[in-house]
């Protein structure tokens, strides 16, 4: 699965937003940065530093807000976030397509009642054909015009502004000279059409970015207009498919946490996702004629497979492991079971079916009893009857969104499980193969090692045999430090890399090493340098591991710094510390190599053009050494200028101060 990484551009004022949506974003990967301005966003954008972009539209000035949508479709690869509160979303804030999610927000009726302007709602196919859009607002005493087409609304505003500019034009007709004589006057103009209320419901059924074109009609037909689209379809859903159409994506502000999560999912498979929730079947069962017709026709409206039934045998013989995803019980009781009996033999037959009560509100005693029996069934939901459509698509959506986190989550786990059998299965062969390459070839290295060097003593005087021998002792030395390594870091990983503590004479350790590798410098014909102090303060550690790791780091870098570079060994005394670093003039190690240069078996594709031999194991053993020394390692470096390699052990708190060097 892919791992999203980047920055993410809040757009807002203060920290309260920025504190509530850091954790979430950090703990995907993602850094969270507080942008002040619509001009630090473009910059950003420009440099293609950028994962998403966030905006808070309850502090982003309305006069922003095309803008931010014009830089949108400019880079419409980058998701963008708006995050709508109460305020941002009332019908008296003019701005482009919003989106209301389904409940309305509390209050939102009362907002469209008292607003002069034209409001007009596309809302989607089963909010429209059951009438909850227009029954919602219906209650709050606001008058609805519904038209079945979405592409009539541009006209049927422009025919109500000409109405209303037509009424505003008649005045009562005066009486002339004629009138007063006895005489007859002109008739009086025609009346003008009758004009209706300033809310317009309209069915859309189109795409988001269809849903945006329409918008920009409506506001070029009538400008003060505002337009939202309104929508049942779950919030992850719908940003999933929004993101996949490079479209914004509008969210309430109280769920600004969500924002990572969604990121997350469109990266990792939305498609699957989607795919997965395409097929999804639900078995409505109910004894009222009727309600299952009118039921089972909007639930096959929103998208789902729906089998209807008024009988609880036949509920049951259709109810096979994974025949169904969710079903809705209607009624709570049935010729031979109960609605819970029911529910509960349902559940056996398939443990993974969802399932939904619709309760009779009375009488009272009945309703609260078929309540308490979804909490004691471990169900989903419980809805009052009469049910509206709208209420029981939005149970739905909900249901079948826990069935497949219950499920996904479960597939996760498992595979995880499985990943971890095979990682220690793997750890377990690792282990074993260094054990051997420990126990059973380091003993017949060292005969080779002896035997080799034996070799070259007695073939001096015969030049030709004696470089055969010369030749295995050197590389029987490379196999021995290769093997080491591999003994070594079998050791860290099982806890068992032994570093006797005892007193440190660090100065001694690190010009024992330069006169060491000072050799191999002057073959390569670098330049190598060593700047100490005359005296180290006394230290705890153990001389060979510390030798080890001066060993390896200048080693490192005669080997990457090319003919006629320098290399320099440094200490350096701190109140608390001594600091031990290597600099070179070598190859260097890009920015995005650096945070992985402890990882064992790991080299950079520059340093494998120069490495003889090795497992890119040295430094993650160094480091190992220094933190048991209570330090840490630690790197400066830059590509094709070269590199700083440091370390630094604690000094000895217990120790009196070093004596003054003698004159």
């Amino acid at each position: 699965m892919a791992e999203i990484k980047g920055h993410v551009l809040l757009v807002t004022s203060g920290k309260e937003l920025l504190l509530e949506m850091t954790p979430s974003m950090s703990g995907r990967g993602l850094e969270l940065l507080c942008v002040p301005s619509l001009k630090y966003v473009a910059e950003r954008l420009a440099a293609g530093d950028c994962a998403a972009v966030v905006a808070d539209f309850s502090w982003l000035p309305p006069t922003e807000r095309e803008a931010l949508l014009a830089l949108h479709a400019q880079y419409s690869k980058v998701p963008l976030f708006t995050l709508e509160s109460v305020a941002s979303m009332a019908p008296a804030v003019t701005s482009p397509l919003r989106r209301l999610s389904w409940p309305l927000p509390m209050g939102f009726p009362d907002q469209v009642r008292v607003i002069g302007r034209p409001v007009v709602l596309l809302a989607d196919q089963v909010l429209f054909s059951t009438g909850a859009v227009q029954k919602a607002f219906q209650l709050a005493g606001v008058q609805t015009v519904s038209l079945e087409s979405a592409r009539e609304v541009p006209a049927f505003l422009n025919q109500q502004a000409e109405a209303r500019r037509l009424a505003a034009q008649v005045k009562e007709p005066k009486k002339g000279w004629a009138s007063l004589l006895g005489g007859s006057e002109e008739p009086p103009p025609p009346p003008p059409p009758p004009t209706v209320g300033n809310l317009l419901v309209a069915q859309f059924s189109g795409a988001a970015k269809e849903a945006s074109a329409l918008d920009a009609a409506i506001r070029a037909a009538v400008p003060e207009a505002v337009c939202y689209l309104v929508s049942g379809v779950d919030l992850v859903r719908y940003a999933i498919q929004a993101l996949k159409e490079n479209q914004p994506v509008a969210i309430p502000r109280d769920q600004s946490g969500r924002v990572a999560g969604i990121l997350v999912e469109s990266s990792e498979g939305s498609d699957v996702r989607l795919k997965a929730r395409d097929t999804e079947r639900i078995l409505l069962l109910d004894n009222f004629k009727p309600a299952l017709a009118s039921l089972g026709q909007a639930l096959q409206g929103a998208g789902y497979e729906v089998t209807s039934t008024m009988d609880g045998e036949d509920a049951l013989g259709l109810c096979q492991k994974g025949a169904f995803h969710l079903a809705v019980i209607g009624a709570t009781n049935f010729a031979q079971h109960s609605g819970a009996e029911l529910a509960q033999k349902l559940r056996e037959r398939d443990p993974d079916l969802r399932i939904i009560f619709m309760v009779d509100q009375y009488p009272l005693k009945a309703a609260l009893q078929g309540v308490s029996q979804v909490v004691e069934l471990g169900l989903d939901d419980a809805i009052l009857k009469p049910v509206e459509a709208s209420r029981l698509i939005f149970s739905v959506e909900k249901a079948l969104e826990r069935r497949f986190l219950l499920l996904e989550n479960a597939r996760l786990l498992k595979e995880m499980q499985e990943l971890n059998r095979q990682l220690a299965a793997i750890n377990g062969f690792q282990k074993n193969f260094f054990a051997t390459v420990a126990h059973d070839v380091k003993s017949p290295l060292t005969a080779i090692l002896g035997y080799a060097e034996v070799l070259t003593k007695k073939l001096q005087a015969m030049p030709s045999e004696g470089r055969y021998a010369a030749n295995i002792q050197t590389s029987a030395k490379t196999l021995n430090v290769l093997i080491s390594d591999l003994v070594d870091l079998a050791a860290i990983e099982s806890g068992k890399l032994r570093v006797e503590i005892g007193t440190l004479n660090l100065l001694a350790v690190i010009q024992d090493v330069y006169e060491r590798v000072k050799i191999a410098a002057q073959k390569r014909n670098l330049n190598m340098t060593l700047e100490t102090p005359p005296v180290l303060p006394p230290l705890a550690g153990d001389d060979a591991r510390v030798g080890q790791v001066v060993q390896n780091l200048c080693t490192n870098a005669i080997q990457y710094t090319k003919e006629g570079g320098k290399i320099t060994i440094k200490a350096e005394v701190t109140p608390d510390r001594v600091i031990v670093s290597v600099i070179d003039t070598g190859i260097g190690i890009s920015k995005e190599d650096l945070p992985r240069v402890w990882e064992r078996f790991f080299q950079t594709k520059e340093a494998q053009g120069m490495r003889k031999a090795g497992f890119g194991l040295g430094l993650k053993i160094a480091r190992e050494i220094v933190q048991r020394h209570g330090g840490e390692m630690g790197i400066e470096s830059e590509l094709g200028v070269g590199s700083r390699f440091f370390f630094h052990i604690p000094l000895k708190t217990d120790a009196p101060p070093p004596a003054p060097p003698q004159k």
